[in-house]
């Protein structure tokens, strides 16, 4: 059988371009099933499953749909079109999907690709690939494309733009149908001991050190950056059942679940490892941070904080006091439900690369708060064991110990 593609656009308003796309793909080899989630008027070129074939068993018929208000039409398609998706990729009949689109597409198609499994070929054709993408990609591993001019007509650009985008596909459909099933049977081998990590810039190089000894020790290691998605990402593996234990040393997302920083992982980041009953070791790395964003556009209300110029698209800001104290009572309220051994690690020396004398972020009180309500939320839970090490989190072994507790934790020598 030849790989099948699904192509999800807006046939109302895109449908020339759509089947521009669709007929370079099938002259490549491969199959190309597209649907319309259009919620305008009746489109004058017809795709494979339009509107109504969506609506089908459902409560609500495509003139009800097209009679709504637009913002809520879009709401109810997306639901309608995640729903299909997930029956066609259920049931085999999906090498990758793919989708064009603007505003309304783009969240269309991408709220039923991120419910898709990771490694499925997930590419997206979209106006709005060079802005903020954070709302449409989340923790999803979807490549988004960006159109270059609108999708609107066939002409010199967009022509181009549009054959590329087909080769990608067409690419990505021939790799899923020769590679996946490989992949996927790798990941889910239970016989595979994994292990997850946080890290960000500031915590790399004690990271890494832990890192390269739980390898030496027979364990794979993913390493996510904690910038919101990749916490999520973690959490998401770890409900999966593919990780048997976290070594979690970047805790900025905590930080920016409060202030509204960039990296913010939600109100449920730490819940994952406690309810599947694995062995964790948290550190508190980069408790210290919470990226906002590039200096020209930071709220007044940061702008007499301590700030650092991270980057030339992002700031960090240190946490105070208080912020500090309100991280170590989010994790008193996550741990005190720990089901499984849990080692609080935590370097009194300093919690980040920039978080030691004469440093920009140096600011030893702040840590204090957080290390002493740690202590006294959790000192009767019986699961949960402070360890605290005067080291810096870069000193000499401290990344190494760190591994060592969790190897320990998960009966490997």
């Amino acid at each position: 059988m030849k790989p099948r593609i699904l192509f999800i656009a807006t046939y109302d308003t895109k449908g020339e371009e759509s089947e521009y796309i669709r007929k370079t793909i099938r002259n490549q080899g491969v199959d190309c099933l597209t649907v319309d989630v259009g919620v305008g008027a009746p489109p004058s070129l017809a795709a494979d499953v339009g509107l109504a074939d969506l609506c089908s068993g459902g409560a609500r018929t495509a003139e009800d749909i097209r009679s709504m208000k637009r913002g809520e039409a879009i709401a109810e398609v997306s639901l309608l079109l995640e729903g299909y998706v997930r029956r066609q990729y259920s049931a085999g009949k999906v090498d990758a999907v793919i989708g064009i689109g603007g505003a309304g597409g783009t969240q269309i198609v991408t709220q039923a690709m991120r419910a898709l499994p990771f490694g499925l070929p997930k590419l997206m054709l979209s106006t709005l690939a060079s802005g903020n993408t954070r709302w449409y990609l989340q923790d999803s591993d979807i490549a988004l494309l960006p159109s270059i001019a609108d999708v609107a007509g066939l002409n010199g650009i967009t022509e181009l733009v549009f054959s590329r985008f087909a080769a990608y596909a067409v690419q990505g459909a021939f790799w899923h149908r020769q590679n996946f099933a490989a992949f996927r049977q790798r990941l889910e081998d239970r016989n595979i001991r994994r292990v997850a990590q946080t890290m960000y810039g500031t915590t790399t190089l004690g990271v890494s050190k832990a890192r390269r000894r739980l390898e030496a020790k027979g364990l794979e290691t993913l390493v996510f950056h904690a910038s919101g998605a990749g916490g999520r990402s973690m959490e998401n593996f770890i409900r999966d059942g593919i990780i048997h234990g976290v070594l979690d040393m970047t805790l900025a997302e905590i930080g920016a679940h409060f202030v509204g920083g960039l990296h913010d992982a939600g109100p449920e980041r730490m819940e994952a490892a406690i309810a599947a009953k694995i062995p964790q070791v948290i550190v508190p790395g980069a408790a210290d941070t919470i990226v906002l964003p590039p200096m020209s556009d930071l709220p007044d209300k940061f702008r007499r904080r301590t700030l650092n110029f991270h980057n030339p698209t992002m700031t960090t800001m240190r946490t105070n006091v208080e912020e500090c104290a309100a991280i170590g009572a989010f994790l008193v309220r996550k741990l005190r439900a720990a089901k499984a051994p849990v080692t609080l690690l935590l370097p009194l020396g300093g919690l980040s690369s920039i978080d030691r004398p004469g440093e920009i972020f140096y600011l030893p009180e702040a840590n204090e708060a957080l290390f002493a309500t740690l202590r006294d939320g959790l000192n009767d839970v019986p699961l949960v064991r402070i360890v605290e090490d005067r080291r810096h989190l870069y000193d000499e072994g401290f990344g190494e110990d760190a591994a060592d507790l969790l190897a320990a934790m998960m009966g490997i020598g």
